[in-house]
């Protein structure tokens, strides 16, 4: 079923507790040195840890999707309450290997959506909606019910799992933060997102979160810095090649300020 299969997915990133110790503001534990090892790795991409090791994980599962689930019947159900994925999951999706996984789920949508428009158009309005949308300002028009029929019933399924995935990640970065190689790791790469950094501090104790945000200030000073050389390399004033790490620096710094990562 739907649960198993988020369960599942969020033991690919093979780390999987209970965020008990930060309900009692203890001290994080050594985490599971598998989630240590994948973070670390996912460091040295010059981008946020936890939106790599997410996006892995998640393409993992839309290739799951196309090769072993696309005629499971729950999934399809869901698939096509939510009108499919979001606009981010959908280039993911796009990117997969089976074409013809994708036009069954692709043939599945349109089918429901278009059921819709039909069921509108042979039904005999008996509410005096027409009468109603003449005379009181503000009621809903035909075309809006049928806008509401065709838009997503349900949230992009891949979203709604993607907490159950994260979690872990975060609790295991913060269990690992007094690890010596592990926070050195960590001040060498970029830090982590806007968005992940709020979500881990919010998960953070007293002490880890000052330890966390300092680590993070300091990473994003040294991006600052990358984008004042990038910004005054282009200054006509000025002739000096843009040095190799600087030259994606924008798009860098676009992914830590946002936490939109693609």
């Amino acid at each position: 079923n739907e649960s198993f299969f988020f369960k599942k997915l969020a033991a690919y990133t093979c780390f999987i507790i209970t965020p008990t110790p930060f309900q009692r503001n203890e001290r994080p534990m050594p985490g599971d040195p598998r989630t240590r090892d994948e973070l670390i790795d996912a460091m040295s991409q010059r981008a946020c840890p936890v939106c790599v090791v997410v996006a892995r994980a998640e393409r993992k599962a839309v290739d799951h999707l196309l090769y072993d689930q696309v005629n499971d019947i729950s999934r399809r159900d869901a698939l096509r309450a939510s009108r499919g994925y979001c606009l981010y999951h959908t280039d993911m999706l796009s990117e997969g290997r089976s074409a013809l996984g994708i036009a069954i789920i692709s043939r599945d949508i349109l089918r429901a959506m278009t059921a819709e428009l039909e069921a509108a158009g042979t039904s005999q309005d008996t509410s005096g909606s027409q009468i109603l949308e003449r005379f009181v300002p503000g009621t809903a028009r035909t075309g809006a019910r049928l806008a509401t029929k065709i838009e997503p019933q349900a949230q992009c399924p891949m979203c709604a799992a993607r907490p159950q995935i994260e979690e872990p990640l975060i609790i295991g970065l913060l269990r690992n933060l007094d690890d010596d190689a592990f926070a050195a790791a960590f001040a060498a790469s970029e830090g982590l997102c806007r968005r992940h950094l709020a979500n881990t501090l919010r998960a953070a104790n007293s002490a880890t979160a000052r330890q966390l945000a300092t680590l993070q200030a300091a990473c994003w000073r040294d991006v600052e810095a990358t984008l004042d050389e990038f910004i005054r390399k282009h200054d006509y004033r000025f002739n000096e090649e843009v040095a190799e790490n600087e030259r994606d620096i924008w798009l860098r710094a676009l992914r830590l300020s946002s936490g939109w990562f693609q």
